[in-house]
């Protein structure tokens, strides 16, 4: 296949004005979940918003142009770290889990429960196809190692999908033939490649944008505005009702609501680069200028949309002669990728055989692998974080033959010196070595789990005679205005051991993400309320958020002050509710009253900066654990 550079580059300059349009117009009503009517005349704000859609692109841009075709999720994780404070939803998620030194894919999956299947990643995906032009597979490979820094399996196949789509728009223009193409990248049988066939069914059977919406709503919808298992069907929706035509793609994914920013970005990039900046309509370009407006804290020499299409071509002719052998014809002399544009010669990496956590006592299994150049006589070995942890083995040579060594990680005892207290953030070194010569290093970690307490579980056997519960025989009762313990003056250290005496095991119930599972340690059905205490010890005094994920009712006290109450039942997320709390320099106690009177319970609790407002600074990577009994 062959591309005119010019024709290349005005395809990439009109994808990237449709992504800064459609993200322009949808901002504003992101997360609203109605039916959106407006006008063209309203479409535009006033001035052009930032958008995380395109930032985070234009930071991808800036790996590429550093290492080419050799970049990695991890090139990609540090440029993130240094050039974006995005801490949103799976942004923070990833942010996190990174800083305790778990890496992709797992920093896309631990802990990130609600929004592994965000949209945070499908909305990355043109630069991918705009750098390999004519080459789907290769856009779709390169935009997973970025999608699993914060997503999981459909969000990361719905960035591939839309990769290779941008990839092939340069050769086809007929947006249904591409979605059939590349649709296959979504997980069959989930729900964001059910929800997206059914958007293609919907329209072929002449249904209205409003019915399709319903009937996607009614088949698998959920209630997060940005999860990308909806919003992947309703920008299928604005493609198919939209016809070709720019405005009316834009407004059609308007209609639909959610995550409208995303929906009309991705919808409008991918229709904007079928007709290229010269085609589209003077009335939508010129509101949108030329100035590329970020939000993050890494900018371009230049911050124009036209510089940015510059150099995005730049770096696809370049990857084109080395990758891929699409010829992009009349292309201007380019300077070449600088030395940095290779892989090491030597790489180790690391597998978790499970999750990548521990507490006190446990065992947990890597396999550290070496890629690349293997040095002659050269062996593995890791470095733990504290004399109190066990590796096994010591050091394993390495052949031809056996690239990898499966290393045991045995985690201090809970009643030894090095497990009190015990830390969030547990650093590891894989080092490869020969002669007293250390070839590569990988750094690596396991997040310290949380140690509660486990003071019981209480209920009434029967309901006051004012309470309007019925099915008297069939139901316990339980109210967060009734005092099980005599709050919050709890002997926690007597009441635990006699709570152990009665479960026959220690009560000590250990969360690995942020999540409080009171069904671990005890059986009893119906409604109860349980009482659990924690101790978290701060290097400093700070005010942070408590970050609370609930489906009940719940009260928690700090240091003796009831600080978090709500009595409500509601669908669980990991930010139903926040307060803002101190917490003092050493060990601070928790005390948490958790209600169950349905048949499940699901409570989160987590720590974040306070700088800001909540969801705007990052988790809580520097705390530790007292553990129970100590």
């Amino acid at each position: 296949m062959r591309l005119d550079y010019s024709e290349y580059y005005d395809k990439v300059l009109g994808g990237w004005i449709g992504k800064s349009m459609g993200g322009a117009i949808g901002a504003r009503f992101e997360g609203n979940k109605t039916w959106i009517e407006i006008s063209p005349k309203e479409m535009f704000p006033e001035k052009m918003p930032p958008n995380d859609d395109l930032d985070l692109q234009v930071l991808w841009l800036k790996v590429l142009e550093e290492k080419g075709a050799a970049l990695s999720s991890a090139d990609l994780a540090k440029a993130w770290l240094e050039g974006c404070w995005y801490p949103f939803n799976e942004y923070g998620i990833f942010r996190r889990n990174w800083k305790l030194g778990i890496h992709p894919p797992y920093s896309g999956s631990f802990t990130n429960q609600f929004w592994e299947t965000g949209m945070g990643c499908p909305i990355r995906a043109e630069i991918w196809g705009y750098v390999f032009p004519g080459a789907p597979e290769l856009a779709a490979a390169y935009a997973e190692k970025d999608g699993v820094l914060d997503h999981t399996a459909q969000s990361v196949g719905a960035e591939k999908m839309f990769a290779a789509m941008a990839s092939m728009a340069f050769f086809i223009s007929d947006v249904r033939r591409l979605s059939e193409m590349f649709i296959h990248y979504l997980p069959a049988g989930s729900p964001i490649d059910r929800l997206s066939r059914l958007a293609f069914d919907c329209f072929d059977k002449g249904m209205s944008l409003k019915d399709a919406h319903q009937r996607l709503l009614w088949t698998a919808g959920n209630s997060e505005a940005c999860d990308a298992q909806i919003n992947v069907p309703f920008t299928f929706l604005g493609l198919l009702y939209g016809k070709d035509d720019l405005q009316e793609t834009m407004l059609s994914a308007l209609k639909c609501g959610y995550d409208t920013d995303c929906t009309l970005a991705t919808s409008a990039a991918l229709i904007g680069q079928i007709l290229g900046a010269s085609k589209i309509p003077e009335s939508l370009k010129k509101p949108v200028g030329d100035e590329l407006v970020m939000g993050i804290e890494y900018k371009r020499p230049e911050m124009l949309l036209s510089s940015l299409a510059r150099d995005t071509a730049r770096v696809g002719v370049l990857l084109s002669k080395e990758c891929n052998g699409i010829e992009i014809s009349n292309a201007p002399a380019l300077k070449p990728f600088p030395s940095t544009a290779k892989l090491e010669a030597t790489r180790v990496e690391v597998e978790y055989d499970g999750l990548p956590s521990a507490a006190p006592g446990d065992v947990v299994t890597v396999t550290v692998r070496v890629d690349g150049e293997l040095p002659e006589g050269a062996a593995l070995s890791v470095a733990a974080p504290s004399p109190g942890w066990r590796v096994a083995p010591e050091s394993q040579a390495l052949t031809a033959l056996q690239r990898s060594v499966k290393f045991t990680l045995s985690a201090p005892s809970a009643d030894g010196p090095h497990a009190h207290p015990w830390p969030q953030k547990q650093l590891f070194t894989a080092k490869l070595a020969s002669s007293g010569k250390t070839h590569a290093t990988r750094e690596f970690g396991l997040a310290g789990a949380a140690l509660y307490q486990f003071l019981g579980v209480y209920f009434d056997p029967a309901a006051p005679k004012d309470c309007k519960l019925k099915a008297a025989f069939q139901q316990h009762y339980v109210a967060l205005d009734r005092d099980y313990l005599p709050e919050p003056k709890v002997d926690t250290s007597a009441l635990f051991s006699e709570v152990g005496r009665k479960i026959g095991t220690p009560p000590i119930l250990v969360s690995r993400e942020h999540d409080i599972a009171v069904e671990k340690l005890v059986g009893l059905s119906g409604a109860l309320c349980a009482y659990l205490s924690r101790t978290v010890y701060s290097q400093d005094d700070r005010e942070v958020f408590l970050v609370v994920g609930n489906t009940d009712s719940f009260r928690v006290y700090l240091n003796g002050e009831r600080v978090a109450e709500e009595n409500e039942t509601m669908p669980w997320s990991p930010f139903n509710n926040s307060y803002k709390v101190k917490l003092k320099k050493g060990a601070n106690q928790l005390l948490l009253k958790l209600l169950r009177r349905s048949d499940q319970m699901k409570f989160t609790l987590g720590f974040r900066s306070a700088e800001s407002w909540m969801n705007s600074r990052d988790w809580c990577v520097d705390l530790a654990d007292g553990v129970p009994g100590r």
